[in-house]
């Protein structure tokens, strides 16, 4: 009996290192903004990103080192120091993206579109493409999840979800009648470009207690005339470019014979953010919404402080 005891202790030890072993070679399968499953076993050593928002992730993941290229533009925000240059975010140079070798490649969406089979036949592929905030969060947690940096991952979010609520506790005061229309522009050109509903700024701009003006239109970005513009005339125009540039940017505005005519512009309420915050959906997305909602709402947040 002793010796039958101790042949099934062997049998189920034997068993259980056999099923550790079995999930620990389990691959990590998430699914990207397109869809498509995205699966490792082992966590990347070697990761390309194709866009300074998702190196920006990377590195507020802890994955500085395991970043191999990245693309010349993110070198703005981030420590490009030894790593390859893979070109730019609309023409990423595929054959230096084949001689890195890497286990991982991190894309967006949108004009990369194009590239995503080439990209998939490189390596295993993560196509972030967000249109709201939520999708930018989520895709932080997947990133955490494929890399293995799960518990850094909870805690940007969490970070982050507790800034939204804090930004909606604010907000709380201002009636949803009297939240401000904006239209979120692309320089003074009369043939304006703006973003639709798909654009994850429509979301940043709702969550910061705005109104996108062309929140309807079923597109991320677009182009409409400055007579449909003018038509809507909203009550705010946020815009990018570096804080040096604000006041020749806010005076271009007065001096448009067409700009100069919305109400928007009348107000002084043009807003001019940096294109490394308004422009990238990163880790730190929610802080975006509480600088717009401070652009929005100055009183209430300078209140708050």
């Amino acid at each position: 009996m002793k010796s039958f005891g101790i042949v099934r202790f062997i049998a189920v030890t034997a068993f259980l290192a056999f099923s550790w072993g079995c999930l620990g070679n389990r691959a990590i399968t998430v699914r990207d903004s397109s869809g498509a499953k995205v699966a490792l076993k082992e966590s990347p050593s070697r990761i390309v990103s194709t866009v300074p928002s998702n190196t920006e992730i990377l590195y507020a993941l802890g994955l500085k080192d395991q970043v191999v290229g990245l693309t010349k533009y993110c070198a703005k925000t981030c420590d490009t120091r030894g790593k390859v240059i893979i070109g730019g975010w609309v023409n990423p140079d595929c054959q230096k993206i084949l001689d890195l070798k890497p286990d991982l490649i991190f894309a967006f969406g949108g004009i990369q579109g194009k590239w995503h089979d080439r990209l998939r036949d490189i390596a295993p592929t993560y196509c972030f493409e967000p249109t709201t905030v939520e999708d930018t969060l989520q895709a932080v947690l997947d990133i955490g999840r494929l890399t293995k940096r799960d518990q850094k991952a909870k805690e940007i979010v969490k970070q982050q979800r507790e800034v939204l609520a804090r930004i909606q506790a604010k907000l709380s005061s201002v009636p949803p009648k009297e939240r401000l229309r904006v239209a979120r522009i692309f320089g003074t050109n009369t043939k304006v470009r703006t973003v639709g509903r798909t654009s994850f700024l429509t979301d940043v701009i709702k969550l910061a207690g705005g109104m996108n003006v062309f929140g309807d239109v079923a597109d991320d970005y677009v182009q409409v005339t400055f007579e449909r513009l003018a038509s809507l005339d909203p009550d705010v125009l946020i815009v990018h470019g570096e804080k040096k540039e604000e006041k020749k940017k806010i005076a271009a505005f007065g001096k448009s014979p067409e700009f100069s005519k919305l109400k928007a512009v009348k107000n002084g309420r043009v807003l001019v953010y940096s294109c490394d915050y308004i422009c990238h959906p990163n880790a730190a997305i929610a802080d975006t919404v509480e600088m717009v909602a401070g652009g929005l709402y100055p009183n209430i947040f300078q209140r708050h402080k």
